[in-house]
């Protein structure tokens, strides 16, 4: 029934209302002010004087809480509203084709107010408490308080004359379902919308970047090896938070566009209705509150309603309460008390059960519900504003199939700037709840609605089945083809759940009511008939959006965790892959950050937040109603404490779980800064996890201080920080990614410029095409009559300290090596379009070695072979630093020197055989010649049957005092190599066995022996094997202990040889013995430097290291049972970590000349160091000059002896030194990375603080 507002009963009512005041505060108890204070923000009500009598010990508690709030804050826990509510009461309220506006005046004078817009106002109204009355005796249990029935109630109105039903003709209302599509005269409500063109755009740019981004993902960052696994898992995770983030999407792809309101002609300021609708405004209640249910239930009666409509309102009190009871009837027949019933033991949903007591009472099965009955459901602590129901009645005439009308909700105890558990909600109310209403979605939201009274019965009244009635009050509307309408305004406020327990309760309670209904065979939305395929879905995106925030938070939080304590991180680390997040972050932030107005994008980010803090509520709602549908404990209905039962204890219980995420977060990321500053490389994934971490912790990070610290000035302010620190740190993950994501490299290419070093090194008559304009032939007139060799032309300087001088051994290792790496990673060199090149290069250095050996026809015994072992002399060429091209017989000699092999030549002869054989395989197999295949062959059987039969190492026929040192410690002073000390015989007139001096043969032999058997499969050369394998062991073990590979120590490159040879375990044994003791660097002969180079004490060039890591390659990538797929990885791995640090990976440099950043520019090379012609070229100008090199010796790879991993770029410097057996197995291994499968990031997965290498560095003996 409307009520009438004239200027006399507006007096008198003042007038009535202020005497209530007055005697509400003489009899209430307080002894303050009389009245309230009021916040000047509207919507905010704030605290009552704290000298409030004849409180409980509970009140006293709240009282306490509400004063340790107000002095944090220093002025009052003011829970300002301003950034969440709209001007929606400051603005028109209807627009007619007269122009007119709805006038507010009624409003503002009206008792209730004064109006106020942004959300109404909160008017706290003094009632008369009524005294207990001890005498009453009436058991109040057993009464019961029942609602009228419609018809009756409305009959008893028409003859008292207070309006009816009668004369109204309004007819039963028809069901949307019963309706023919064809009856006209059945009005259906059509939404209108429109295209909202900057939501399509984002909506659309996200869809792209994540078709785009699943492409990568697959593609590009799942090359993670034994975690494979792992990696799927996140991308399932991702996929799954993907599809969530898509179906909110669809809410901005239209607007709604819905009309203004039609003015009533005959009453100026009011809606038009067609119909004098009954609202029946029903109050459920249980144990909240006398304050608060009746400031809800005056706000309900005193709202003014469309001309021609009445209301009455209900309070369902389940609780039962005497004194709400008596508030009640006084102000009888407005407001009709309804309690009584029994709640059941376990009862499901008791506010459902409530309602639809009052409901059935109402509206008995009997008698057909008028079309003009509407209900109206306000939980007990939603005030209406005063145009509630002016804005709301209204909208039921858009169409007959219209059912309900929603509006938003709205709180006045918000912690304005720190609502962490997004009560505001702004991303419902303003975004999905907007976007449903143009795609005719229906979210029931559980109060401040309306809905057709024909519709609810329909609908079975408030499901009872569930904890969430709301979300399937819903989906059964719509199943029954009902319409909704939704109303853009905050037409009512109420009180949001402030303690943690609350907040916890009220959240699951949600969650577990949408998991009821999904997993339930009979309300299940997959499995509504009468649902279209896409409501189904939508009808699931609730609940399926908790199922992503139960799984993909925690994971999450886990995968930084991982990282830093186990080393593995989900995806490949990769240029694709920071072009792929970096698009697809910024497209989901567009998303899940678009807003109509600035003021939203706080709100916004208080929703991740809340979701971030309620995964474990998710996790426990999901298990709990599992656990229910087999047997389990049952779930029932708890309300939501409001008012003095807010405060209770801290609950340990709800946020334990998240004070453990914190600590370990914490502590995990001290753990990670550690590694980070002090490990020897710059690790992508670590940086990458150490900056999530800070991202993980803001939520509960925030929740710990509003639950234990405070929620007021200083809750702000870190929530202020921590927004700012959760942008900033998703930002610098992505440079992150950006600036130290692995770097690849092109193995091909380097391998490929590696070779022209050999180039540049080559002297004689150099074939046509030589690539290196800067050399031209040099020596050709290096011969050694005397000794029967006429021609000793070509092959290549040695470099380093014996300069410009040929030497056999290091010049057999280099084309053993260089062949080694051709026949055990063809693919690499071809897909480089490099086998030619290499073929050419070993053929050069073999096509030397077969002149640098003939038989001895001078002597006088004529037994034996001759071996030159050097040409040129040391003691002359250490005073030169020319061009070779400028070397002429008459300025520099160059004798030969040589060895019989009766005098024990075996390691030189054996070294030669092995590089002999080696390139005959490899150009039998690649370069189709089996003619010099033949020869080489022959010549390796020739020089084996010597080596055989004259056993002993030739460099054991030179004795001087200070070998032991000068292979040891060595400096350069002015230019002048010079030995740490110098026999009497300096220099042994010229030869250079001072410095390269063979010391054990029976390696060489084994090495001979295992190629020659590897060739040709005769059981003779693998007899021979054991035999020296053997010997060696007996007499020469020793030398392996320094665990060297190198022109002199062939024993480790020999097992693996016949490991791959033979399979046989003692020689896999031996060689996984070797690369343990490199890898975890257990003995200490290995050290890793700051930067990660492994570092042999005893052999500490950069040769020594790339040797180690082609032999770790080449066995790494052999397939045999005696190697696991884990080990195989880590072999690998290592040799790419080490291939990698010399190419420059994580320093500063490159090692390599001409090849990746900042290479060096002096290296010790004469014919690179020498200006070109005609310029002289000296010491002055060449060796001692600042300057970098003219000329560019591409591909070398420097000594750099150092464990600094500073490079002393000097020409002058041992770091700058290079060498033709330096750079041979870095080759071949570049050429093994460039056919090898996997990445570094895979490589770098498994190595965290409390795990290590265990393939490798665990592994027990075969």
């Amino acid at each position: 029934m409307a009520r009438e507002l004239d200027e006399g009963n507006l007096e008198e009512t003042l007038e009535s209302s202020s005497r209530a005041e007055s005697r509400a505060e003489s009899e209430s108890g307080f002894t303050g002010s009389g009245s309230e204070p009021y916040s000047d923000e509207p919507g905010v009500r704030r605290e009552s004087s704290l000298t409030y009598k004849g409180e409980s010990k509970r009140d006293a508690l709240s009282i306490l809480l509400r004063l340790a709030d107000a002095l944090e804050d220093n002025g009052g826990n003011e829970a300002v509203q301003d950034d969440y509510y709209d001007d929606a009461m400051d603005s028109q309220l209807l627009n007619s084709s007269r122009g007119k506006e709805v006038s507010y005046d009624l409003l503002d004078t009206y008792p209730g107010g004064p109006y106020k817009g942004r959300g109404g106002s909160i008017k706290k109204t003094r009632f008369i408490e009524e005294e207990e009355d001890d005498d009453d005796d009436d058991d109040e249990e057993d009464q019961v308080f029942p609602a009228e029935p419609f018809n009756a109630e409305m009959d008893r109105l028409e003859e008292q004359g207070r309006g009816g039903w009668k004369g109204s003709q309004v007819k039963p209302a028809l069901l949307p379902k019963d309706v023919d599509r064809s009856n006209t005269a059945f009005r259906r409500y059509k939404q209108q919308t429109r295209w909202n063109i900057w939501g399509s755009m984002i909506v659309t740019f996200y869809t792209l970047a994540f078709f785009f981004y699943m492409w990568v993902r697959i593609t590009k960052t799942l090359d993670l090896g034994q975690y494979l696994g792992y990696g799927i898992f996140v991308l399932i995770v991702e996929i799954m938070g993907a599809t969530s983030t898509i179906s909110y999407g669809i809410n901005l792809l239209w607007s709604p566009v819905n009309p203004p309101l039609a003015e009533d002609p005959a009453n100026p300021g009011l809606p038009k209705v067609n119909l004098p609708y009954h609202i029946r405004v029903l109050v459920p209640c249980y144990k909240e509150s006398f304050d608060i249910v009746t400031r809800t239930l005056m706000a309900a009666v005193d709202a003014p309603l469309p001309a021609g409509c009445s209301r009455t309102v209900y309070l369902c009190d389940d609780g039962k309460n005497k004194q709400k009871r008596k508030w009640c009837l006084g102000r009888a027949p407005e407001v009709v008390y309804v309690s009584g019933r029994q709640r059941p033991k376990g009862e499901m949903n008791g506010k459902s059960a409530n309602l639809n007591n009052c409901l059935r009472q109402i509206y008995p099965e009997s008698a057909p519900v008028p079309a003009n009955e509407i209900v109206c459901i306000f939980d007990a602590d939603q005030v209406a504003n005063p145009d509630f129901f002016l804005k709301m009645v209204p909208l039921m005439d858009g169409g007959d199939d219209v059912g309900m009308v929603l509006s938003p909700q709205s709180f006045h105890n918000l912690q304005p700037h720190a609502d962490i558990f997004n009560h505001a909600n702004i991303q419902f109310w303003e975004y999905a709840q907007h976007g449903y209403d143009a795609i005719d979605f229906i979210s029931c939201t559980g109060t401040n609605f309306l809905i057709r009274s024909a519709a609810f019965r329909e609908a079975g009244w408030s499901p009872e089945y569930t904890l969430t009635e709301d979300y399937a009050l819903g989906m059964v509307l719509k199943m029954n083809r009902w319409k909704c309408r939704y109303v853009e305004e905050y037409l009512a406020v109420g009180e949001a759940p402030d303690e943690v327990r609350n907040c916890f309760q009220q959240r699951s309670r949600w969650t577990k009511g949408h998991f009821q209904i999904m997993f339930s065979s009979k309300y299940c939305p997959l499995l509504q008939r009468r649902l279209s395929l896409f409501m189904k879905l939508m009808y699931c995106s609730g609940v399926w959006s908790y199922i992503v925030g139960a799984l993909t938070t925690p994971t999450y939080i886990l995968i930084p965790i991982l990282t830093v304590y186990a080393g593995i991180f989900p995806i490949v680390v990769s240029w694709w892959a920071a072009v792929g997040l970096t698009i697809y972050m910024v497209a989901q932030q567009l998303v899940l950050n678009y807003c109509r107005k600035a003021r939203h994008f706080e709100s916004l980010y208080f929703a991740s937040v809340a979701n971030n803090i309620l995964w474990w509520t998710f996790v426990k709602a999901c298990f709990n109603v599992v656990w229910g549908l087999i047997g389990g404990k049952k779930m029932s209905f708890k309300a939501t404490a409001k008012g003095v039962q807010r405060v209770g204890e801290i609950a340990m219980r709800d946020i334990w779980i998240h004070g453990a995420v914190f600590i370990l977060l914490l502590a995990t990321l001290c753990v990670g800064l550690q590694k980070l500053l002090s490990g020897p490389t710059v690790i992508t994934t670590l940086s990458i996890s150490v900056v999530w971490i800070i991202y993980a912790m803001v939520p509960p990070f925030l929740l710990l201080w509003y639950t234990v610290i405070g929620r007021g000035s200083t809750l702000r302010l870190w929530s202020l920080i921590t927004m700012m620190a959760t942008y900033l740190s998703a930002v610098l993950a992505l440079l992150l990614l950006w600036n130290v994501y692995p770097k690849d490299f092109n193995y091909g290419a380097a391998a490929g410029n590696g070779l022209l070093f050999y180039n540049a090194n080559a002297v004689g008559q150099l074939p046509p095409g030589n690539p290196i304009p800067w050399r031209g032939n040099a020596l050709l007139y290096e011969q050694a009559p005397k000794l029967g060799f006429d021609d000793l032309t070509g092959g290549w300087m040695q470099g380093g300290v014996a300069g410009d001088l040929k030497l056999t051994m290091p010049t057999a290792f280099t084309v053993s090596m260089l062949a080694w790496g051709a026949l055990a990673f063809p693919t690499g060199y071809q897909k480089a379009h490099q086998m030619p090149q290499l073929l050419n290069t070993v053929r050069w250095g073999s096509d030397y070695l077969m002149k640098a050996w003939k038989p001895d026809t001078m002597s006088d015994r004529s037994v034996g072979y001759l071996i030159v072992y050097q040409v040129g002399n040391l003691t002359t060429d250490v005073n030169w630093w020319n061009r070779p091209e400028a070397m002429t017989e008459e300025n520099m000699k160059r004798p030969a020197y040589a060895i019989n092999t009766r005098m024990g030549a075996s390691d030189i002869a054996g070294s030669m055989v092995g590089a002999l054989v080696s390139t005959a395989m490899a150009w039998q197999k690649y370069g189709n010649d089996t003619a010099y295949f033949n020869s080489l062959m022959q010549g390796a059987r020739t020089l084996y049957a010597e080596a055989r039969k004259y056993e002993g190492s030739f460099g054991s026929r030179f004795k001087y005092t200070c070998t032991s040192q000068w292979a040891k410690a060595r400096t350069t002073a002015r230019g002048k190599l010079l030995p740490a000390c110098v026999p009497p015989t300096a220099y042994a007139n010229g030869s250079a066995l001072v410095f390269y001096n063979s010391t054990t043969y029976r390696d060489d032999m084994v090495w001979a022996a295992g190629w020659m058997y590897k060739a040709t499969g005769e059981r003779g050369y693998l007899d021979d094997v054991n035999r020296y394998y053997g010997e060696h062991l007996t007499y020469e073990g020793d030398s392996d202990q320094n665990l060297v590979t190198s022109w002199n120590h062939m024993w480790w490159a020999a097992n693996v040889l016949l490991a791959e040879a033979t399979d046989q375990g003692t020689f896999h044994q031996a060689t996984q013995d070797m690369l343990k003791q490199w890898i975890c660097a257990t003995t200490g002969k290995v050290l890793f430097t700051p930067k990660g180079r492994a570092f042999n004490r005893a052999a500490p060039s950069l040769g020594s290291t790339a040797s180690t890591a082609f032999l770790s390659l080449l066995y790494g990538q052999s397939h045999s049972r005696y190697i696991s797929q884990e080990k195989s990885d880590r072999y690998t791995c290592f040799a790419r970590s080490q291939l990698r640090y010399m190419l420059g990976g994580d320093r500063d440099r490159s090692l390599f000349a001409g090849m990746g950043k900042n290479p060096p520019t002096h290296v010790q090379n004469r014919a690179a160091s020498c200006p070109s012609p005609p310029a002289q070229c000296n010491m002055a100008n060449g060796l001692l000059s600042r300057d970098g090199n003219p000329h560019t010796l591409t591909g070398a790879l420097v000594e750099f002896p150092s464990f600094s991993d500073a490079l002393d770029d000097v020409r002058t410097s041992n770091d700058t030194r290079v060498t033709i057996d330096n750079n041979a197995a870095a080759i071949s291994a570049l050429a093994g990375l460039n056919e090898a499968s996997g990445s570094w990031d895979q490589c770098l997965q498994g190595f965290g603080v409390l795990t290590h290498d265990k393939a490798v560095c665990d592994a027990a003996q075969l």
